[in-house]
């Protein structure tokens, strides 16, 4: 069937959504079409890279390192107990990214500056290590040198001047403050002697806390005591209950031997004594009553000892075992109980004897720790004054700098900047950025369809033909053209794609439309019935433009009659129908007179007659319509025919306007075949193979030989005029070589 393009297929086309990513080929034809903005950034970025290179001074780079000493934290630390730690600590080396900033101060670099020239200075620490790089930017080399040395030995000298000066500050604060600490401990000293020889109080600190000791152990001790006592009587009481559940005896059985038993044996042996001794020689028989009365007897006790148990257990009563042991656990209790008691009342009373002595205490014990607490106050003080004196005068001795030069600046000899090479390669790359950038936006920013690929992605549809633009010297129809030029084959290729387009459902009449005026559907569609008239088919031209009809002008045929005359009943369709000249196999409809109602003329019921009847008389049927966006004939005629041929100019139809040229004629319930990319330009033709492929002629006509090519036609298959010219069946065996 033939390709339906369905309105969802149609993206919308809106400044706010984003742009659909073109594939790397369609870039490519971007870049090509937009060549020019992208030389021209790229010339204008390494001009004024290379002026800009040459017009700048160089500038020359020196460097100088600074060796700083680790802070030591195991000195002059601050105690946050004492207020005049922080007073009496001296400054220790700071770590390197605070000398990096005191380094990087404006007072500073501004001092050296003034000194040496101008200058700029870049300070930086490197890593994992305390080594404080300073470089140094200058027009001059010496200038750049002097100026990192000069900033790191100004740096030095103002670093340990006021080191020095912190140091003998505090020692004269240390000084005065020892003299005084000093007075106030020997008062402390007299005061706290008087006291205690006055109370006679050799070791009152020592006595209170042996006595509260005392206290808390006696206190964990009732605390025991009172547990041992509670647990004895709960063994009592549990002992107590389970004698009572005791009894006094239990009953045993033992097994002895079954004394009936025993009776029954003695007399079985009694009974076979007195059997063997009636049956003796000279005694009774066998058989005779007394031996059998007595078998009888001896078989009488077999039959009971087998049911007599051999076994009896006779049952007899023991005293409790367990029923003693609970009694003996019950007296042991109840002695530990006593002896529990006794413990705890003797452990209340030295509890509340230790509690009547601290009672007892007097009650100025507060006023000797106030004075014991001045003393050690004021001999702390006392002797951290001393210390900080001696340490503060040792290090005024000692004193050294916490930092060095390790490396002094040399006189650089080759600017650092500018690298003249490297700038203008980067003006290369950036005049090459900018240049796409701008391809790019221009791209993004153009409304048109540029490419074959923009207009199937943005419409839906696939694209049938690809038709250059026709130089306005040249021939414009195909009958006038050769039959190798590009043109020419651009609309075979277009008639062939229709014909695969619809294989299926071969189309007997098919509309070519456009958007909008101008985008060369006139032109197309005689040209695609030409091409198709050269393949041997009965094919009928329709100008149904009933608005600006120009069939029968570019054609140079009648205009009357036409299609309205016929729909009009002015004249028969017989007598409409030209044939042309050169082709018998093409009839031409022109349109005839201009009616004042062109839509309800090819709404009608007579032109729907008139399509049918067309649809009988050839193979095919082109009608030439006006544009989608201008009347509604296209639209009134695409709900009746086929199918649609929607022409697109490369490079100048908008997009929207032919997305919404599609969309009306999709709303009439039509069949679009596909698109015809018109006057594609000669940049856009690199990208496909048939307008490439060298012909032999080609070569020749380039040495003057304007007529070689159809020479060459001719000899290959025999005729003697152009092949376009001597109809459609010549054409036909040209195409087939």
């Amino acid at each position: 069937m033939p390709t339906q393009v369905n309105q969802d297929q149609l993206p919308v086309l809106s400044k706010s959504e984003p742009v659909h990513f073109p594939s790397l080929q369609e870039y490519l034809h971007i870049f090509r079409r937009r060549r020019l903005v992208v030389i021209q950034s790229f010339m204008v970025c390494v001009a004024l890279g290379t002026v800009v290179t040459l017009l700048t001074r160089p500038v020359y780079q020196a460097t100088s390192e600074l060796l700083v000493d680790a802070p030591s934290y195991s000195l002059n630390t601050n105690d946050q107990t004492n207020p005049l730690s922080g007073i009496l600590a001296i400054s220790q080396p700071q770590d390197v990214s605070t000398q990096v900033k005191q380094l990087q101060s404006q007072q500073l670099l501004d001092q050296v500056a003034h000194d040496v020239g101008k200058v700029a200075f870049t300070v930086e620490d490197e890593d994992e290590t305390n080594v404080i790089s300073v470089v140094a930017e200058s027009n001059s080399p010496r200038t750049a040198a002097n100026a990192a040395n000069d900033l790191l030995q100004t740096y030095i000298t103002d670093d340990t001047a006021q080191n020095l000066d912190e140091i003998r500050n505090a020692e004269s604060f240390a000084v005065a403050q020892e003299a005084q600490a000093h007075k106030d401990f020997l008062l402390a000293n007299q005061q706290l002697r008087d006291f205690k020889r006055s109370n006679n109080l050799p070791d009152l600190s020592a006595d209170r806390a042996a006595r509260i000791s005392d206290e808390d152990g006696l206190l964990q001790q009732i605390v025991k005591d009172q547990a041992s006592v509670d647990a004895a009587k709960a063994a009592i009481a549990t002992y107590s209950g389970v004698v009572v559940d005791e009894p006094d005896a239990t009953p045993t059985s033992l097994p002895t031997t079954n004394p009936q038993l025993q009776d029954l044996q003695t007399q079985l042996i009694n009974l076979g004594l007195q059997r063997l001794s009636i049956t003796q020689q000279g005694g009774f028989r066998s058989n005779s009553p007394q031996v059998m009365a007595l078998d009888a007897q001896i078989a009488g006790i077999n039959k009971q000892l087998k049911t007599l148990p051999k076994l009896t257990y006779p049952v007899a009563s023991t005293p409790n075992s367990t029923r003693e042991s609970i009694r003996y656990q019950e007296k042991l209790m109840q002695g530990q109980l006593a002896s529990g008691l006794a413990q705890l009342a003797s452990d209340q009373a030295a509890l509340t004897r230790v509690q009547a002595e601290l009672k007892k205490m007097p009650g100025w014990e507060a006023t000797l720790n106030q004075l014991q607490s001045a003393y050690d106050s004021a001999q702390g003080r006392d002797a951290m004054f001393s210390n900080e004196i001696s340490n503060l005068s040792l290090r005024e001795q000692a004193h050294h700098a916490s930092e060095h030069i390790c490396q002094y600046a040399t006189v650089p000899t080759e600017p650092v900047r500018p690298k003249k090479v490297v700038s203008i390669l980067l003006s290369a790359l950036i005049g090459l950025f900018v240049g796409v950038s701008l391809a790019l936006l221009q791209d993004y920013l153009d409304d048109r369809l540029n490419s074959v690929e923009e207009a199937e992605r943005y419409l839906g549809a696939p694209c049938l033909g690809q038709i250059p633009v026709i130089n306005e010297d040249g021939p414009r129809l195909l009958n006038q053209m050769s039959s190798l030029a590009s043109d020419a084959e651009s609309y075979r290729v277009l008639r062939t794609n229709i014909h695969f387009a619809s294989i299926d459902a071969p189309v007997s009449t098919l509309l070519v439309t456009s958007a909008g005026p101008g985008e060369g559907k006139t032109t197309t569609a005689i040209n695609t019935a030409f091409a198709m008239a050269f393949d041997g088919k009965r094919v009928i031209l329709v100008d149904t433009d009933l608005r600006r009809p120009s069939i029968h002008r570019i054609l140079e045929v009648p205009s009357l009659p036409g299609l309205t005359d016929v729909l009009l009943g002015h004249a028969s369709l017989e007598e409409a129908l030209q044939v042309h000249k050169d082709y018998p196999n093409l009839l031409i409809l022109p349109c005839g007179s201009t009616p004042p109602n062109p839509g309800e003329l090819l709404n009608s019921r007579t032109f729907r007659g008139l399509v049918e009847e067309l649809r009988r008389r050839c193979d095919i049927a082109i009608f030439d319509s006006a544009p989608v966006l201008v009347a509604a004939d296209s639209a009134i005629l695409a709900s009746q025919l086929d199918g649609i041929l929607f022409i697109v100019e490369g490079g100048s139809t908008k997009k929207g306007l032919a997305k919404r040229g599609l969309e009306i004629l999709l709303q009439a319930r039509s069949v679009i075949l596909g698109i015809a990319y018109n006057k594609m330009s000669e940049r856009d033709k690199s990208g496909y193979s048939y307008y490439n492929y060298n012909y032999q002629y080609r070569a020749l006509s380039d040495e003057g030989t304007s007529q070689a090519p159809t020479a060459i036609v001719k000899r290959i298959i025999g005729m003697d005029d152009d092949p376009l010219a001597s109809g459609g069946t010549a054409v036909l065996e040209d195409e087939k070589d």
